[in-house]
């Protein structure tokens, strides 16, 4: 299943825009001969353009809504011979298009995701020849499927490439490439920092999903939209070191290593993967849980849960939850994000950080449902408990982050949903708020307080994710209203709620000690010295 086969098994190409709903690559390529080509949202799927057109047409402007892309170029975003144009082109907002005759251009949509609401925009300005890739690449595979006929699918196209670059360029022995969900971030980028400190000449290389991100010298970056330069930094690498899953295409090669690290600490409350019923991704999934070698874990409930989820049968390294080496070094991280967000001394930090909500598990797709917290109240409940005063952290999952500029707030709260390492954010603050993420676990382990707020406790573990743990047997007071959540705070003990804590993590065999990301650093070092 490549990304378009799975964009069409959630259901991300039905639309009610009869401008686009019929068209076909041919209809594509009669109005790009004719017109000047405009792309409208930078993405991988300008790869079906060459895929699909006998021809290549002259890109003359390249728009997107992030801010973060406009300024670059497409050079920047894709491999050269993917672009194939005469001159490379700088990407622009949409304000660009009033440059543009409408009765002259044609505009390609790259977006998956977004491509109603760009084409609600365009009528609007009165451009009306423009197509989306989605509807365009589904049409062609359903035609192809009706006449009984095989066609190329990204994956294949993949695939060839990945088999050449194999043919030609051997393994690298000293190369760790790590991927953690697309950033310089989770298990990965603690476990990148002592094996800098171990000074073995590595060549450490993260693949990351935005073009800017900071990382520390000795490490190399490589852009996962160029896909043929990812791919060959994939292929030649000595360890794969990944958060999620890997892809069909990936070739793994006798002498490689594939280590999961997985994206939580070393105990998760909700079930994933192959346990949840329907996913869209399960062939991906089994195939990455066939190819790896090690998994880091943190408990024997860890240890099972993987097994399950991942349908794991390689070996686990109970080296703990490298990630989690944060939690201990508290000084250091208040003192980073105090000056990052220019907070004062005297204050103190409550985050709230809720997960998403699943909108269809058949198609996989995730919701935003804001649970109406009052901070108001939450403010006044933390002054009149701990005093002094309160900055309150908003951070929605990563899933989701972008719906947080549609909640209203007060300036004593920040949000910071933007930013890279969640850890980073727990590690600086003084108590935690959340639902069914399981980060709380991790504050937990040096006894930060914990709250649950959850409003749609019965719904979400009844229709949205089934759990591992009992809910009422958490460690943590849990709240479904404001005010209890008030009540909760007023009323917490912290003598108690250690001893709860302690409790409940010897129970399911977690001790983390902050220095699980030296023993994996360790670990991978021995690896690659044998």
């Amino acid at each position: 299943m490549d990304r378009i086969d799975n964009f069409i098994a959630r259901g991300m190409h039905i639309t009610k825009n009869s401008t686009i709903i019929d068209k076909t690559w041919e209809d594509f390529c009669v109005a790009a001969d004719k017109r000047k080509l405009i792309l409208y949202d930078i993405t991988e799927m300008i790869d079906f353009v060459s895929m699909r057109c006998k021809k290549n047409f002259p890109i003359i402007a390249a728009i997107d809504n992030d801010k973060e892309k406009q300024g670059y170029y497409l050079s920047d975003f894709f491999d050269e011979d993917i672009i194939n144009n005469e001159k490379d082109i700088k990407i622009y907002s949409k304000e660009i298009l009033n440059d543009y005759n409408p009765d002259e251009v044609v505009i390609l949509i790259l977006s998956s995701k977004y491509y109603e609401e760009i084409s609600d925009y365009l009528n609007k300005r009165n451009f009306y020849c423009y197509f989306s890739v989605l509807n365009l690449e589904y049409n062609y595979r359903q035609n192809m499927k009706q006449k009984n006929l095989n066609f190329y699918t990204h994956d294949t196209y993949m695939e060839n490439y990945v088999k050449k670059c194999v043919e030609i360029s051997p393994i690298k022995n000293n190369k760790i490439i790590f991927y953690g969900l697309g950033n310089y971030s989770d298990h990965g980028k603690y476990i990148t920092e002592q094996l800098l400190k171990m000074n073995k000449n590595l060549d450490i290389v993260w693949a990351v999903n935005r073009i800017s991100v900071n990382v520390p010298e000795g490490v190399r970056t490589v852009y996962t939209g160029k896909w043929k330069q990812y791919l060959f930094e994939v292929e030649t690498a000595k360890i794969w070191i990944y958060d999620t899953h890997i892809y069909s295409y990936f070739l793994k090669r006798n002498g490689q290593i594939y280590i999961q690290t997985k994206h939580w600490g070393s105990i998760t409350l909700k079930k994933f993967s192959l346990d949840i019923s329907k996913s869209v991704n399960n062939d991906r999934i089994k195939l990455s849980g066939k190819l790896m070698d090690y998994i880091i874990s943190g408990s024997e409930f860890d240890e099972n849960a993987c097994r399950s989820g991942f349908g794991f049968k390689g070996k686990f390294v109970r080296l703990g939850s490298p990630r989690s080496d944060a939690m201990f070094q508290i000084q250091k991280y208040k003192e980073k994000i105090y000056n990052i967000f220019e907070l004062n001394p005297d204050e103190k930090i409550l985050i709230y950080a809720p997960t998403f909500r699943v909108y269809s598990k058949e198609k996989n797709v995730y919701d935003f449902k804001w649970q109406d917290l009052d901070f108001y109240l939450l403010l006044s409940s933390l002054e009149q408990k701990w005093k002094g005063k309160w900055k309150i952290f908003l951070r929605l999952h990563p899933n989701i982050k972008a719906k947080s500029k549609y909640i209203n707030h007060p300036k004593y709260v920040i949000d910071v949903s933007d930013y890279e390492d969640s850890q980073e954010l727990i590690a600086a603050s003084d108590i935690v708020i959340s639902d069914f993420s399981s980060i709380i676990f991790e504050p937990a382990y040096v006894r930060k307080p914990v709250f649950l707020y959850a409003p749609d406790k019965d719904e979400y573990i009844k229709n949205d994710r089934e759990l591992l743990i009992d809910y009422d047997s958490l460690p943590f007071p849990i709240s479904t209203t404001n005010e209890e959540l008030s009540k909760q705070i007023m009323d917490f003990d912290e003598n108690k709620y250690k001893n709860d804590v302690k409790v409940f993590l010897d129970k399911y065999g977690v001790h983390e000690d902050g220095h699980a990301s030296e023993r994996a650093a360790k670990f991978i070092v021995d690896l690659i010295e044998k």
